[in-house]
């Protein structure tokens, strides 16, 4: 005897975990929903799959395994409450998913908390308990800071095109309404990609109605705080909340890491640090700091668009992520798009620089809005500053005047917060500092505070001829007083 199934429950299961087969979408409601009995068997519901799937509530979007995704039907045919609860819970698996981190070869960096076994990147969700393997990009390793979001393991990894040697972009999407849009973002970017609303919502499997709120109201998904700023006064931040900073990181990764950054921006980047962007200006006779004002702030919805379109992609495309990534007509700072924008929207600006520090016999590196230029010759690098401010000013930015000062060798030269005279190293001030930190410490460890002893130990750590030192030593040994003292309490 067949078991009645509840349609939209098991229809929101699909969207929640899309793809998914039928086992795993009993599996979710067996967890989330025990009351509910008798459940049918896994090959009644995957009848009833086959059914939605004639009708266009439901698309196949991997034979093989027969994983299913909700298509834009099959969005509607829920009812609001239920499309709002299926949102809101695919949001947060997509943040547990990515906060997850799996690495290339498939092994996650660390375990979800929290979440049960039948919506976590457990081995429940993947054919035969294999783990999750991300697809292999044919040109090479994927671009450093791109990660796989687990526990989407069947997702359309395939390449569409006319053959393999064709330069389409090989990504996983979540969702499509049809094969076509798959095939239209997976073109080359000389003959471009589009994307609407409509797509974009339903390759991340959420409701449209909710895109286009993060689109039309952004300012209702956005927390803003002020923060103090080093040298005094206050910079205000405007954090995405937690769905829109999930759909924010998934466009991140999914669509702006093809963006480019120059080799002399070290800001946001894996491997590159404010020591790797202080590096080149190490011994020099002349150090010149320049900042950028409110550069974020500067950087306008429609720049942004533009940026989109010169990278290949599509008009509608263009549009929509541009009005996602932006907060009252500018970059957000706070976002974690802002970074990845602004490094590219700099990148022209950075080469022409760069070329010009090569024929002044100059190192030119950037750290955000922090630019710094050195060499021996002073004129050379204030004509260099004069040339920067008026490529600047073609993009709509413009110099800090108050940040602008060049320091000589005689003097204590930094470059975003490190000292260059002869090594790299931190500013004596703030040795003092951590040592009296650490002194403090251990005259009284139970108001230590572990993590503040650790980071600075770490950032101490971080330089080579302070790494195996005296002083970190003792350090360490106090950190390690004050965590026992703490476990013993």
């Amino acid at each position: 005897m067949k078991t009645k199934l509840n349609e939209e429950l098991f229809l929101w299961a699909v969207g929640v975990l899309q793809p998914a087969t039928a086992k795993n979408v009993i599996d979710l409601i067996v967890e989330m929903f025990p009351e509910i009995r008798p459940l049918p068997t896994v090959s009644e519901v995957e009848s009833r799959f086959n059914t939605w799937r004639e009708s266009g509530l439901l698309a196949r979007v991997h034979g093989k395994s027969r994983y299913y995704s909700l298509t834009y039907e099959g969005q509607s045919h829920l009812s609001v409450p239920l499309r709002r609860y299926k949102d809101q819970v695919r949001l947060f698996l997509l943040k547990d998913a990515r906060n997850a981190k799996v690495t290339l070869s498939g092994e996650a960096t660390q375990e979800l908390a929290g979440v049960s076994p039948a919506v976590d990147g457990s081995t429940d969700l993947q054919e035969g308990g294999r783990p999750v393997i991300p697809a292999v990009d044919p040109r090479g390793p994927r671009i450093t800071g791109r990660n796989y979001w687990p526990p989407i393991s069947k997702q359309h990894n395939f390449r569409a095109g006319s053959g393999s040697s064709s330069p389409d972009i090989y990504l996983d999407y979540f969702s499509y309404p049809s094969i076509k849009s798959i095939h239209s973002v997976s073109r080359s970017p000389a003959t471009g990609n589009d994307l609407s609303a409509v797509d974009i919502s339903l390759a991340l499997g959420i409701s449209p109605r909710l895109f286009t709120s993060f689109t039309h109201a952004p300012e209702n998904h956005y927390r803003s705080f002020q923060i103090g700023k080093r040298g005094g006064g206050t910079r205000q931040i405007d954090s995405p909340r937690v769905f829109l900073k999930t759909v924010q990181c998934w466009v991140v990764e999914y669509f702006l890491w093809r963006l480019p950054s120059h080799p002399s921006c070290h800001s946001y980047q894996k491997d590159k640090s404010i020591q790797t962007n202080a590096s080149p200006h190490v011994g020099k006779k002349f150090v010149a700091n320049v900042d950028i004002e409110n550069f974020f702030g500067s950087i306008t919805t429609e720049m942004v668009r533009m940026l989109f379109l010169r990278n290949g992609m599509g008009e509608q495309l263009s549009k929509n992520l541009s009005k996602l990534l932006t907060l009252r007509g500018s970059l957000p700072q706070g976002s974690p798009a802002s970074p990845i924008i602004s490094n590219a929207f700099l990148y022209e600006f950075d080469e022409i620089i760069y070329q010009k520090a090569i024929e002044d016999s100059a190192d030119y590196t950037r750290y955000a809005d922090d630019m710094t230029l050195s060499g021996d010759n002073r004129q050379e690098l204030k004509n260099m500053i004069s040339i920067i401010q008026g490529e600047l000013e073609k993009l709509g930015l413009r110099l800090k005047d108050t940040k602008t000062r060049i320091a000589s060798y005689g003097g204590q030269q930094r470059v975003t917060g490190v000292v260059v005279n002869t090594r790299i190293s931190p500013p004596r001030t703030l040795r003092r500092q951590v040592r009296a930190m650490f002194h403090q410490a251990s005259l009284n460890p139970a108001d230590a505070d572990v993590r503040i002893l650790r980071g600075y130990l770490s950032y101490l750590s971080s330089y080579s001829f302070l790494k195996e030192s005296e002083e970190l030593s003792k350090y360490r040994a106090i950190l390690n007083q004050v965590i026992d003292s703490k476990n013993q309490s």
